[in-house]
């Protein structure tokens, strides 16, 4: 396997980490799918939690994996939108660009968002086509866009999220919002129009990929009833989508296992089933 860090921008820590298999010669498939994974983190940081012991995961399935360290607060940003999407279409293109010398199936690259890393996730896969993206970065549409899309947990919709906070203001879903919300726009002061700007939900059309979507119904940060209108959307589009919520399990669970667990709460068997789920779904697309 080969491990590289590639800098996605020059002027702050943005970092694109492969993690590329090789092919011994008795492998028959020469050329293998991909995933780009955007870990959590509110938009403060990047959590390690969501990123290598994620890829690892997927290494083991026979993909390459590829974690994307996005824009945030700590590296000194006070805005991260559109930067964060910029990020991530820089990325696919680097990938794709480098499909010969990586052995990458260029016809099957996904990506795997948790919670921010979500939001990333999303509003990529709902603005790769178009013309402000693409005319910014001078590639073909057909370098851009994402075969499959994986959320875990996402913030998909701040509208929904600023209209839970209002109803309920002492709940750590209120203090996510307002800290993400301000970050995503570089103000605390926004209105619902600028709201519906960053969030996925509102710009979902038929370009959307084959989507694949989990969460817990007592998830304390990010809401279930907050990612339901995204999952409407994704309907009306006639977009293909997989939906999956869990009974119980709090929020930032990863892989729900000890080797991703911070705290008891964390390792959850129920929930860890998800990882199969994913993957089995994401197999019969790309088959």
């Amino acid at each position: 396997m080969k491990v590289e860090v590639f800098r996605i921008r020059d002027d702050r820590p943005v970092t694109l980490t492969s993690y590329v298999l090789d092919v011994p010669r008795e492998v028959e498939w020469r050329r293998r799918p991909a995933v780009v994974i955007c870990p959590g983190g509110g938009f403060t940081h990047v959590s390690d939690r969501e990123a290598e012991p994620v890829a690892s995961v997927f290494l083991s399935r026979g993909y390459h994996a590829f974690v994307l360290r996005y824009s945030n607060e700590s590296m000194g940003v006070e805005r991260v939108y559109p930067d964060i999407v910029y990020e991530l279409a820089n990325s696919i293109t680097l990938i794709r660009r480098n499909a010969d010398r990586w052995n990458v199936d260029a016809d099957k690259l996904a990506i795997l968002g948790f919670s921010a890393g979500g939001t990333v996730a999303a509003l990529y896969s709902v603005n790769w086509h178009r013309d402000w993206l693409v005319n910014a970065l001078r590639v073909p549409k057909d370098l851009l866009k994402p075969n499959a899309l994986i959320l875990a947990y996402p913030v998909v919709d701040f509208v929904a999220m600023y209209r839970y906070a209002e109803a309920n203001p002492n709940t750590p879903a209120a203090g996510v919002f307002y800290k993400m919300a301000t970050l995503a726009l570089g103000s605390g002061k926004f209105t619902i129009d600028d709201l519906k700007n960053i969030s996925a939900t509102y710009l979902v059309d038929s370009n959307a990929p084959p989507t694949f979507i989990w969460t817990t119904a007592d998830d304390d940060v990010v809401p279930v009833e907050t990612i339901i209108p995204y999952v409407e959307a994704l309907a009306r589009a006639k977009v293909p989508f997989e939906f999956h919520v869990f009974e119980s399990g709090v929020h930032g669970l990863s892989l729900a296992n000890k080797a991703t667990a911070s705290n008891p709460q964390q390792v959850n068997q129920p929930v860890s089933r998800w990882v199969e789920l994913a993957l089995s779904w994401l197999e019969r697309h790309f088959e």
